[in-house]
């Protein structure tokens, strides 16, 4: 009997280790979709830089806000079901994208999308502490990840190579809900036979002393330092990699589409870092936070390196601007992805992965707006020495971060 179990477990986990990626997949061609044509809205239908980043800016609001409320409801209601919703309400607003033309009903309406975004990664990281042991989760991540990119990846090169160039950019957003329904569908069809934990709201006198998680212990983990420290990894990681086809295009003369084309690097070297990371942490540096700084300080060196060199030559200033793109995935992985998963034995990972998440998404809305700004106002050259400072400020905060951390840990 316990033999089954025990292979019962075993299968669930390996079934959990597919479906988990696979959502992530589905969220990011139904949610990076937008911003990947973005160039190609403003070229076809002549609105401003600053119109056209309205919506993605509201996206990433309301994806921010929503990972909070879907963190929460995830502790206490099955993840499935959460998933669903998520995965459903994505899919319509994607087929519905193609037929509003009204640039501020369009902002709205991926302003809703940004919220049904939000109810699938909390819920997953949920599932994934709770089935899985630490070799295992950490796996998953790296996956899921990878997964997500693999996604950008996939909407980069259809988008540049058939949708624009032949057709339009809206059915980018045809067939991104269409394979958004099929992933909907197999995870109604295969959730079951994979673990499924239940709500975790329990009283004070059914926690035990050592998993009570006080405001003030909270605090001294460091966790502010580590918030401030997202919030610049999301600026950097979103805002970069959104306007580097304008980028191309303003400084080089590139056409649109071929802007987009070539901006396909720029995830694929966000795989390699994810692998790269994963193998620092694994050889060099194991805790999550002084990983994160490594691989910040990284990306504040190339980030240098692109503010003197960036209009030289059109292929050195991708190459480099993705380098920081993927440096950023990395620390993603250390401060998004592992950090939540240390307050599993609190009963509130989904609760503190949706707020830790969110954070992401501040810093990617305030930089998918004031790159924008920046750039229309002031320049590149400008635009590009605020990243600078913002992978400083991310490196501050991760090194201040580190001990507090540590102690919180090991208490």
């Amino acid at each position: 009997m316990r033999t089954l179990q025990k292979n019962n477990a075993v299968s669930g986990t390996k079934m959990l280790g597919f479906l988990c990626p696979l959502i992530y997949f589905g969220s990011y061609i139904t949610r990076k979709n937008y911003a990947i044509v973005i160039a190609e809205i403003i070229a076809a239908e002549g609105i401003g830089e600053a119109d056209a980043a309205l919506a993605d800016t509201l996206a990433l609001i309301s994806y921010g806000i929503g990972q909070v409320v879907s963190g929460f409801l995830g502790d206490r209601f099955k993840p499935k079901t959460l998933i669903t919703c998520g995965l459903t309400a994505t899919t319509i607003i994607n087929f519905l994208m193609v037929i509003i033309s009204n640039p501020f009903a369009r902002a709205v309406l991926w302003c809703i999308n940004g919220f049904a975004q939000s109810m699938l990664w909390p819920p997953l990281v949920r599932i994934m502490a709770a089935s899985m042991n630490e070799d295992e989760y950490s796996k998953t991540c790296v996956n899921v990840n990878v997964a997500g990119i693999g996604g950008t990846v996939f909407v980069y090169l259809t988008a540049s190579l058939i949708w624009i160039p032949y057709f339009s950019w809206k059915y980018v957003f045809v067939v991104s809900a269409v394979l958004c329904a099929v992933i909907d569908v197999l995870w109604l069809l295969l959730a079951n036979k994979a673990p499924q934990p239940g709500p975790t709201k329990r009283t004070k006198q059914e926690i035990a002393p050592e998993n009570k998680l006080s405001k003030r212990k909270l605090l001294a983990s460091g966790i502010l330092l580590i918030a401030v420290a997202i919030v610049m990894q999301g600026a950097l990681r979103d805002g970069v990699s959104t306007w580097v086809p304008s980028f191309m295009m303003d400084t080089f003369g590139v056409d649109s589409h071929n802007a987009i084309l070539k901006s396909v690097l720029i995830p694929i070297v966000g795989m390699v870092f994810l692998k790269i990371a994963q193998f620092v942490q694994k050889k060099f540096v194991s805790d999550e936070i002084l990983a994160a700084t490594v691989i910040f300080a990284a990306g504040l060196a190339f980030s240098i390196m692109l503010f003197f060199t960036y209009d030289k030559n059109e292929y050195i200033s991708l190459a480099l601007a993705a380098i920081i793109t993927g440096c950023m995935h990395g620390v993603n992985l250390f401060l998004v992805c592992v950090v939540p998963a240390k307050f599993e034995k609190y009963g509130i990972v989904s609760t503190m992965s949706g707020i830790i998440n969110s954070l992401t998404y501040v810093g990617s809305a305030l930089a998918t707006e004031g790159f924008a700004l920046t750039k229309q106002y002031a320049g590149w050259t400008v635009t590009i020495g605020s990243w600078l400072i913002i992978a400083a400020v991310g490196i501050a905060c991760c090194l201040l971060a580190y001990k507090p951390w540590k102690k919180f840990k090991e208490t």
